[in-house]
């Protein structure tokens, strides 16, 4: 039989991982939505289209948002 105590302390560290998750995924999402390009901010104005593409493709820009997610 476990304690209420133990009980409660499961759920609380099951909540905080939830709510980690959570502000995890919120983050990814915000940084998703902003407006701009990524590459075009590191290079700046004078970057040429192949130093973007190699810069895009070095960072993983062009992959799907949940496999940036993941790395």
């Amino acid at each position: 039989m476990s304690s209420p105590i133990m009980k409660l302390a499961a759920q609380r560290i099951a909540l905080g991982i939830l709510l980690l998750l959570a502000v995890s995924v919120l983050i990814f999402a915000g940084t998703q939505i902003l407006p701009g390009d990524v590459a075009q901010a590191i290079l700046g104005q004078s970057a040429t289209p192949e130093s973007l593409a190699n810069l895009r493709e070095q960072l993983g820009l062009n992959d799907p948002a949940f496999i940036r997610y993941f790395r």
